[in-house]
């Protein structure tokens, strides 16, 4: 009788969470705003660098109404076209309403969602390090501007400081609130500043109930890709076709050499910057056995094409024009440019996002006179 009344809980135990992990949460979304609007709201998440659209409406009587179900709670965008302003949302279950304001779009109130409350919280304390780091770039810029170099160097290295600080925050924060469903989400923002080690420690911190997040897969993913392509592993292969329409393998052109693989763009300021530095190390180690293979993340073959014969990027260059979408860019887990990877000549890679003089005597160290 006992071990009958034991499997019954068990049983009831493991119904129970079942039910939790597979419930859908419903949720109703009123929206209004203090001026008569008559164009159309949208509902979008951001999804591999593009927006989807999930819904939409028209105002009846001044009020935008929308209702649906979702897995988990997740950061939605309601986007009004009148306005032509995003309303971050962090979306949960429940009956949610929006006041927005055509002339102040800081007066937003949310309420309903008690997932966005707890991300209006992290907000809150996350606002201290952007005020303070917007302000001391104030002061950059008006001493960049006025030539006082002792000045800029020193606010500079003031906001690297303040940079990390903020950084450490983040990390701090969703190892702290580890149960909090926003917390895989803010983890998704910031995971870009950490190691794998550090987002190892994240992710595996998070209470099981946040396995279900879409940012916790992503990040789970992502610890998976960075470690497969981690200063000691063997490169991974691909195919793109270049500015004439060839297929170029990474293998096969980097057998036998020191290979950077830049991954840039012709829209990315930095990656511009970058440029002349790059040029002049390849035209100084080229002859030595350095090659590279410039992998651009834009949409706009003429600005690439464009881009490559303005900076004399003499090099192999291959694009899927598929923005961040970049078939290469995702197997190396590439989310900010510039960034790149320094494989040997039997293919391993030996370091990676070097810049500036740091590339030039890594180069020097492997490729000595």
């Amino acid at each position: 009788m006992k071990k009958t009344t034991l499997l019954i809980l068990i049983l009831a135990f493991l119904s129970s969470c079942m039910t939790r992990e597979e419930k859908e949460l419903t949720y109703t979304l009123k929206l209004s705003i203090d001026t008569l609007t008559d164009g159309y709201a949208y509902l979008r998440i951001r999804e591999d660098g593009e927006w989807v659209r999930l819904d939409s409406s028209l105002p009846a009587d001044g009020i935008y109404s929308m209702q649906g179900k979702l897995d988990f709670p997740s950061m939605h965008y309601l986007f009004i076209s009148d306005l032509n302003r995003n309303i971050p949302l962090f979306l949960d279950g429940g009956d949610i309403m929006i006041e927005a304001y055509r002339d102040d779009p800081a007066a937003t109130k949310i309420s309903g969602s008690k997932a966005h409350d707890e991300y209006r919280l992290y907000e809150e304390e996350l606002k201290t390090f952007d005020e303070q780091i917007r302000d001391v770039y104030a002061q950059y810029r008006v001493a960049r501007d006025s030539g006082n170099d002792v000045l800029r160097d020193s606010l500079s290295s003031l906001i690297d400081k303040l940079y990390e600080e903020e950084q450490q925050f983040n990390k701090d924060y969703v190892l702290e609130h580890n149960a909090n469903v926003t917390a895989p989400y803010i983890a998704y923002r910031n995971s870009y500043s950490w190691t794998v080690e550090e987002l190892e420690e994240i992710v595996n911190n998070f209470d099981p109930a946040l396995h279900a997040s879409p940012d916790y897969v992503f990040l789970a993913d992502r610890i998976v890709t960075l470690k497969r392509v981690a200063v000691g592993q063997p490169l991974v292969d691909f195919v793109m076709k270049d500015t004439s329409g060839v297929d170029v393998r990474l293998s096969e052109i980097s057998k036998g050499k020191y290979m950077l693989v830049d991954f840039w763009a012709s829209w990315c300021g930095p990656c511009r910057a970058e440029n002349p530095n790059i040029v002049a190390c390849y035209r100084d180690f080229h002859d030595k056995g350095f090659d590279i293979l410039g992998v651009s993340f834009d949409n706009d073959r003429d600005k690439w094409i464009g881009a490559i014969h303005d900076d004399s990027l003499y090099w192999h260059h291959v694009s899927d024009l598929q923005y961040w979408n970049n078939a290469a860019g995702k197997l190396y887990g590439i989310r900010a440019i510039p960034s790149s990877i320094l494989l040997d000549p039997e293919g391993i890679i030996i370091d990676k996002d070097l810049r500036g003089d740091e590339l030039r005597t890594r180069l020097g160290e492997l490729m000595p006179e």
